[in-house]
């Protein structure tokens, strides 16, 4: 019947009008692939060339898997295929495959697709290695825990032309006898005075008359010392008659003028006369020494007998000055002779201090000087509480030594610089140590008879005792009386000479003890010191990490050593390196050393070897451990991160994995001496701080990289893509999915790049391969198909009417 082959014209027209219509309205659907109709004739049973056809029938409704264009989205995890393969999904429990590559993160980390269905991969370790199973791929959305340091590798060049810094010298310790020793004297200086006998006023002389004649004779180790002839009338300036004490002071005015004026050949002395009223209606002229502290004499000698009326006899009899108390040190020259054999002198000054006298030694080429003073007080008696001690001028308020150990060390760095005290209760004594070696000075003063202190420099000589007289009745023997006398005591000097310098032997004097060879100390000069650049060669930083994610400042020094082939101890292309973590020394403690020293940490200090042709001797060179590491806070204190594990207590390589302590190896594999500069060619450590997830990074084998802003990056997992046997024989879904089904054969899932599936495309994402032209026309042609078939029937119709009217 004509009908029913209509019929499936009309059927077929309609289905390739809906798939042509589906094409178009997925023309923007990303991933969408575009289908068509494929049609079959239809024929009834018959014979030969007499069979007639029944229709058209829809054999498959085929599904084109070309390639669609690219479009770049620039967002992360926007995902295209370029080549083979699709998307694997978890929707609920069932595998879906997809070309929609448009993912997002849902509350758990998850990358999901708009509907939902977890995207597919490899998920990888905490190493970031890639695993075998297919899984739900997470990304690490919270924090980023942080990761200690357990490996630095530094590859470096260490110059091969740098010289050795270090240098080897002698030292030697002034132990003269008259060193350190306790000093005890007058506080404070006296002048030379002689005071004339006393009279009255008006003068019984007439000066126009009579003139008065007298000799001044200054006898001292002064500058300007000897006699002065002095005339007194009234033609050298004297009133004629001297009635007042202005008159009196006009006298001692002349006086003096021909005292600083003489008549050649005579020269100035340094003397001063003055008028001095003396009270009760008494008057005297006294003559005073210029300059104190001199044991000198003055007298009066060649008078006329009127020089009586002003007291000037000769029978006058003068009170000596006495100098203030000073350390002792005598006035030496100190010779230096230098590599050429030359002589350099260095002239001490009696009386200098240590610290003063080492800082002119030190101006002086190869040659280095300390200083250090200590004195020791005991036998402290304070009876009431009242005992005063001074210390360089400064009065001091303690009335203990334990409250004077607490007042001095709080005035170290201001009034006491550079003074520090320790008490010894049970050995009753209070030690003051001047770290410059400044003379230390002590004085006392009380209200209470008895009150003393005793005070010791130098061990080897006497200590000296200095106690308060306040009733008058004398002090014991062998003590000082306080209330004109104090203590000095100066310090000792460390010299050290350079290679190539050395002391010429001194005379036996207070400074120097008798010198030998055994007085000498071998030293290492410019020893390794981080604070000194002159002492390493070469240095570079680098940041490492401790449990708790902080960043420390890790240092390392490089020091040359000395070669000498006549010294055995010697090796060639030799380093040390020095290691400091925020500028602390980290090297494991000495347990030799007595408490608390044997806790303390100890100079990080390593050996490493090269061979003749620069590279490094892994053979030699010491394997780097890093044991003693305490992270400290910006305090200095430890922070609470995990601390160290030393060797003694079980610190070893390799480092255990998960790491239990702070400890951490140093790998320079690679690292050369050569006759190039100094340079860092690499520089890793394995540890970070907490970071937060910045940004997503996929690449073209599927591998998600995930960004942290402790600027780590961490491999998460590997996207996984599927293909089949026959693709075209999948089962579409809805949302731009394909189920397998029987005629598309079992899926072959793999990592992307990998076989026949093609690579990945990361921001990014594939655009339907509807083409919109070619299916217009396709609607077209089945419209134009539809209305036909429908004419046949319209035709049919007519013909069948006509047959029915027949009469």
């Amino acid at each position: 019947m004509p009908f029913d082959t209509a019929l499936s014209g009309i059927r077929a027209a309609s289905t390739e009008l809906n798939v042509t219509g589906n094409n178009i309205a997925n023309a923007s659907t990303t991933g969408f692939k575009s289908s068509r109709v494929e049609f079959g004739d239809v024929y009834a049973q018959g014979s030969g060339s007499v069979a007639i056809g029944s229709g058209v029938q829809i054999q498959d409704v085929a599904q084109n898997f070309e390639q669609g264009n690219v479009a770049f989205t620039e967002k992360d995890l926007d995902l295209a295929i370029n080549g083979n393969g699709f998307f694997v999904l978890n929707q609920q429990g069932e595998t879906r495959y997809t070309r929609a590559g448009a993912f997002g993160l849902d509350d758990r980390g998850f990358v999901v697709n708009t509907t939902g269905a977890f995207l597919q991969g490899f998920p990888a370790d905490a190493q970031g290695n890639i695993g075998g199973i297919a899984g739900d791929i997470q990304i690490q959305t919270s924090n980023l825990a942080p990761r200690r340091t357990t490996l630095v590798e530094s590859v470096l060049n260490l110059d091969a032309a740098e010289p050795v810094l270090q240098r080897e010298g002698r030292s030697l310790t002034t132990e003269g006898v008259g060193i350190g020793v306790t000093q005890v004297g007058r506080q404070n200086a006296t002048t030379t005075v002689l005071t004339g006998a006393p009279f009255t006023l008006p003068l019984a002389n007439d000066f126009l008359t009579t003139p008065m004649d007298f000799t001044v004779e200054l006898t001292a180790p002064a500058t300007n010392f000897g006699a002065v002839d002095v005339n007194l009338q009234t033609t050298t300036g004297v009133p004629r008659n001297v009635t007042t004490f202005n008159d009196l002071n006009i006298l001692a005015s002349v006086i003096n003028s021909q005292i600083f004026t003489p008549t050649p050949p005579q020269t100035a002395i340094d003397v001063v006369a003055r008028a001095q009223d003396l009270g009760g209606g008494n008057f005297a002229i006294v003559i005073t020494a210029a300059e104190e502290g001199l044991s000198s004499d003055i007298s009066i000698s060649g008078n006329t007998a009127n020089s009586a009326l002003i007291g000037l006899t000769p029978a006058l009899a003068a009170v000596s000055g006495e100098a203030q108390v000073t350390n002792g040190y005598p006035a030496q020259p100190i010779q230096v002779t230098n590599p050429d054999g030359d002589t350099v002198t260095y002239n001490t000054v009696a009386g200098d201090s240590a610290a003063t006298t080492a800082s002119g030694l030190n101006a002086l080429q190869g040659v280095s000087a300390t200083a250090r003073t200590e004195a020791t007080i005991s036998n402290y008696t304070s009876a009431a509480g009242n005992l005063a001690l001074t210390v360089n001028s400064v009065t001091l308020t303690g009335d203990s030594l334990a409250a004077l150990e607490t007042e001095i060390n709080g005035l170290s760095n201001s009034t006491l610089p550079g003074i520090s005290a320790v008490h010894n209760a049970a050995a009753g004594t209070l030690v003051l140590t001047s770290a410059g070696g400044g003379d230390i000075a002590i004085s006392i003063d009380s209200l209470d008879d008895g009150d003393a202190i005793t005070v010791l420099g130098d061990p080897d000589a006497l200590p000296q005792t200095l106690e308060v007289d306040a009733a008058a009745d004398g002090i014991a023997a062998g003590s000082s009386d306080a209330s004109i006398n104090s203590l000095v005591v100066g310090g000792v000097i460390d010299i050290v000479f350079d290679e190539g310098f050395d002391l010429v032997t001194p005379p036996n004097t207070l400074i120097f003890q008798p010198i030998s060879p055994t007085e000498f100390t071998n030293v290492t000069l410019n020893e390794f010191d981080p604070t000194d650049q002159a002492t390493y060669n070469s240095a570079t930083s680098m940041t490492v990490f401790d449990s708790l994610g902080i960043a420390h400042v890790m240092t390392q020094y490089f020091v040359k050593q000395e070669y000498d082939p006549n010294n055995p101890t010697t090796t060639p292309n030799h380093w040390q390196v020095h290691i400091q973590i925020d500028g602390e020394d980290i090297g494991d403690p000495n347990t030799l050393l007595p408490p608390p020293q044997n806790t303390v940490a100890t100079d990080a200090v390593y050996n490493i070897f090269f061979n003749d042709d620069g590279s490094l001797d892994t053979t030699r060179s010491e394997p780097i451990l890093i044991s003693n590491w305490v992270p400290l806070d910006e305090e200095g204190q430890p922070n609470s991160a995990a601390g160290p594990q030393n060797v003694l207590a079980g610190g070893s390589i390799p480092i255990p994995e998960p790491p239990t302590s702070s400890n951490f190896i140093i790998d320079y594999t690679g690292t050369t001496q050569t006759g190039s500069a100094f340079s860092v060619n690499d520089a890793d450590q394995n540890g970070f701080a907490t970071g937060r997830l910045s940004g997503l990074n996929i690449d073209a084998s599927g591998i998600v990289f995930a960004r942290f802003t402790n600027g780590e990056s961490q491999i998460l997992g590997q996207v996984a893509l599927a293909d089949f046997p026959n693709e075209e024989g999948l089962e579409p879904s809805s949302n731009s999915t394909w189920v397998e089904n029987f005629r598309s054969g079992e899926p072959r899932v793999a990592a992307a790049n990998t076989g026949a599936l093609g690579t990945v495309q990361a921001g990014a994402l594939e655009e339907s391969n509807v083409d919109i032209s070619a299916e217009l026309v396709n609607l077209i042609i089945a419209q134009r198909n539809f209305q036909a078939s429908a004419k046949t029937i319209e035709t049919a119709d007519t013909v069948t009417q006509t047959i029915i009217n027949l009469r």
